[in-house]
């Protein structure tokens, strides 16, 4: 996934908590759905379901090349007091300037310190990671001992 799509994600994910809807959609792509999968997973987002353009699927869809440009990720938005939990989506790493961490640099941030101008992982945030073609939360890229690009912010 180009770092302009996932900015493009994250810009439209926070815009929609901002007007408070309770569904939205992203691109349907397999580092888009790891990503909103990793929302879903540490608790930002209450629902992820497969759908079209048209919206989220009743029945089982198989995708294919003559469908592949209608199919959509439908992410159901959580809120709590009126209040989203999905309040802030930052990149770390932009087109211009990748930031690529080994595992020690990841675990120094994840205690506590700064590392490359990457304030260190707060209680209640997520940091994701990717690692060759694969997106996961920057706790498990520790203890899998794993290096990576750090991508973005969410808190």
């Amino acid at each position: 996934m180009s770092l302009v799509k996932l900015a493009h994600t994250c810009a439209h994910l926070q815009n929609c908590t901002r007007v408070r809807l309770s569904l939205t959609s992203i691109p349907y792509t397999k580092l888009q759905l790891q990503f909103a999968y990793n929302l879903y997973k540490q608790g930002f987002i209450s629902s992820l379901q497969k759908g079209s353009t048209k919206g989220p699927d009743e029945n089982y869809v198989e995708v294919t090349p003559d469908n592949i440009s209608t199919r959509r990720l439908w992410v159901g938005l959580k809120y709590r007091e009126n209040k989203p939990i999905l309040n802030k989506l930052q990149l770390i790493s932009k087109p211009s300037v990748r930031i690529i961490l080994n595992n020690d640099d990841l675990k120094k941030i994840c205690s506590g310190t700064i590392v490359r101008n990457i304030k260190p992982l707060q209680p209640g945030e997520l940091i994701l990671v990717r690692h060759e073609d694969e997106i996961m939360d920057i706790n498990d890229a520790v203890f899998k001992k794993l290096g990576g690009e750090v991508l973005c912010r969410i808190n």
